[in-house]
């Protein structure tokens, strides 16, 4: 009984240290190279008072003439808190776009096709977080990745600590 009890409060004290630098957001925000507004959920945790480490996945999808683009990225970043709460940030990420093509009359005259493709590039930017209330914050981002066809994606969310 002594070792459950233990392992228990053992459990309770590590989940309660782990949850002090954890939280999760959902922002909305503008992708340049496919002209086009994205949603993006995000997982944070910052493992010291300056550094931390986020993930964050975003799909955005664009309509031009016959031409639908669908864009899904995840990104893997570092994080360092420079002054207060500005952070620079920098990490990897991929890329995955689908591209269909309706034929003309939005598919009635011709066939429709699909292509998809992949990359990988990395990414810089840098962010800023603004305490609300207790747990809750708002926070604005800009990155600009480098692939192919770098684009530049700045967005503006709800971010909340665990």
């Amino acid at each position: 009984m002594k070792k459950t009890i233990f392992i228990l409060l053992l459990l309770v004290s590590f989940y309660n240290a782990m949850a002090q630098g954890f939280g999760a957001a959902v922002s909305g925000g503008y992708l340049t190279e496919i002209g086009s507004f994205g949603a993006t959920g995000d997982l944070i945790y910052e493992f010291s008072e300056k550094w931390g480490v986020s993930t964050d996945a975003t799909y955005s999808v664009a309509d031009a003439k016959s031409t639908r683009a669908k864009w899904f990225a995840v990104d893997l970043n570092a994080r360092y808190k420079v002054y207060d709460e500005v952070y620079l940030l920098g990490g990897g990420e991929y890329l995955s776009i689908t591209l269909k093509q309706q034929g003309l009359g939005g598919g009635s005259i011709g066939q429709e096709s699909e292509t998809s493709s992949n990359d990988f590039g990395f990414n810089a930017g840098a962010g800023y977080k603004y305490n609300i209330i207790d747990n809750v914050n708002v926070f604005a981002e800009a990155k600009y990745v480098i692939l192919d066809a770098g684009y530049f994606h700045a967005r503006l969310g709800l971010l909340f600590d665990f």
